[in-house]
């Protein structure tokens, strides 16, 4: 989410001139007649107070732009009336205390209260911090909106990317065909071969849409690695470790899937000095995907293809600042881990 200070000042003033400049001028013809005797000296009276009063929407608005996603929610409704009370306090030292003593004059009578100064600021202070609340939330609205749409599109292409390059005619034949071997062979791994290939055809197509467990993306992975041991003369090695309590955490679907479809792909996965390794770990609320296999020397350039690629935008859309990804490539062996913070 962009800052976007510029249209929020230019709203800001807009909203300004209607609420006080044009309201004080079309209720009493004094504030004409002030404006045509003096235009200067009004406007820039007008300005003063804008520039005060613009204080209320523009620290909420920081605030709330910096602040609104790392704490609690009654944290933040009480910075919004501590900045508001804040920015009372700001204008009486500015028009009772430096132009006074510059002028001579301020805006109020001689012993005015400070209970009744900052009664009489409510208005104010609940108008333009309002104002910058709004800003905040309309935008920030706005953004959701608009990266939501960004990730179905993002999934979508994810789910399509998948079925081309996995579930296409030439993989289906492939597993149909070791199928139809092992029921040639009397093999009892023909039953378990359907079995998995309609598992994966299933999660491909109708898990794409909504959020999935760690435990639904591993049999997901799990199934996937046993169809593709079928078409690999040598035994196909790999090491899962999962920590218990992560396995009910919900996440978006496909994050390990094409890690391991691109160990596959671009590694060597029958050296068992160097399976295709999965850890998920789960430590204080954050989540810790590690994927690594070894690197076919054919494939050094090709490492970490599209798949990858659009995983890093899915997570930057779901996860925006609570994930981190890294990808190293050290000792022949290409390494990703993922970390999601998943908030109390």
């Amino acid at each position: 989410m962009k800052l976007r200070l510029g249209r929020f000042i230019a709203s800001f003033f807009g909203f300004f001139l209607i609420m006080e400049a044009l309201r004080d001028l079309m209720r009493s013809p004094e504030y004409w007649q002030r404006f045509l005797e003096n235009p200067i000296e009004f406007t820039l009276s007008i300005l003063q107070s804008a520039l005060l009063f613009i204080c209320y929407a523009l620290f909420s608005y920081l605030f709330l732009y910096s602040r609104y996603k790392k704490q609690p929610k009654w944290i933040t409704v009480a910075g919004i009336i501590t900045i508001a009370l804040g920015v009372i306090g700001l204008r009486y030292l500015v028009e009772e205390v430096i132009l006074k003593a510059i002028t001579g004059y301020g805006n109020y009578y001689e012993g005015t209260t400070a209970l009744y100064y900052i009664s009489d600021n409510l208005y104010y202070a609940i108008l333009y911090t309002a104002f910058g609340v709004c800003w905040f939330f309309v935008n920030y609205a706005v953004i959701r909106d608009q990266q939501q749409q960004e990730l179905v599109l993002e999934n979508k292409k994810s789910e399509l990317a998948f079925l081309k390059s996995q579930i296409n005619p030439h993989f289906l034949f492939n597993m149909l065909n070791n199928i139809y071997s092992l029921i040639n062979m009397g093999s009892d791994k023909a039953l378990a071969a359907t079995e998995k290939l309609g598992q994966l055809l299933r999660y491909s197509l109708y898990e794409t849409d909504k959020l999935v467990t760690i435990s639904e993306e591993l049999d997901a992975v799990m199934g996937y690695v046993e169809l593709e041991k079928l078409r690999f003369r040598e035994s196909v090695q790999t090491t899962i470790h999962c920590d218990p309590q992560a396995l009910h955490l919900q996440v978006t679907p496909f994050l390990l899937m094409p890690l391991v479809e691109n160990a596959f792909k671009h590694g060597v996965v029958t050296n068992p000095n160097l399976p295709i390794t999965i850890h998920i770990g789960l430590e204080q609320k954050i989540l810790q995907l590690k994927v690594s296999n070894a690197i076919a020397q054919r494939e050094k350039d090709s490492v970490g293809g599209i798949g990858v690629e659009n995983l890093q935008k899915r997570l930057q859309l779901t996860y925006g600042s609570d994930y981190s990804f890294e990808k190293t490539i050290a000792d022949e062996v290409f390494t990703v881990v993922i970390k999601i913070h998943f908030p109390s």
